[in-house]
């Protein structure tokens, strides 16, 4: 709950509130899972791109045709799976094609986080939490 405060903050504060209502920040995120706002990944994939490692960058005069970048560092055995180009593509008109202006703020994010140097930082608290210990409601160790 805390981490998606963050998120509506710094889409606030980006000039990007037109989001925040689109997806319903008034109402507790009601419209956050719809179809504009989602996407399959391969996991290794999936988690690269919530750690602002993978992002997507559209490709001029090509609707829904992005290339896909990752920051300078990245290892190598994990860019030679990526493709360097995707196209999203809906089959039925009822079905949406990721929203391009969602994916251009996660494609700003990953490039100011990468810029600044937060990333490092970034990766430091989430390995933190990762080696953290959670206790169980009765105080005993969870494991």
């Amino acid at each position: 709950e805390n981490e998606a405060a963050t998120v509506w903050a710094i889409l606030d504060r980006f000039g990007h509130r037109d989001i925040c209502e689109e997806i319903g920040i008034a109402s507790s995120g009601s419209r956050l899972h719809r179809l504009e706002n989602i996407m399959t990944l391969d996991l290794p994939i999936h988690m690269r791109f919530d750690d602002l490692k993978v992002w997507f960058d559209a490709v001029p005069d090509q609707p829904h045709c992005y290339n896909v970048c990752h920051p300078p560092r990245t290892a190598s055995i994990f860019v030679a799976t990526l493709p360097r180009r995707v196209q999203f593509v809906s089959h039925r008109a009822d079905l949406p094609v990721p929203n391009p202006r969602y994916l251009n703020v996660h494609a700003t994010c990953c490039r100011i986080a990468h810029m600044s140097g937060a990333a490092d930082y970034i990766d430091r608290i989430l390995r933190d939490m990762e080696e953290a210990k959670v206790l169980a409601e009765d105080g005993g160790d969870t494991e």
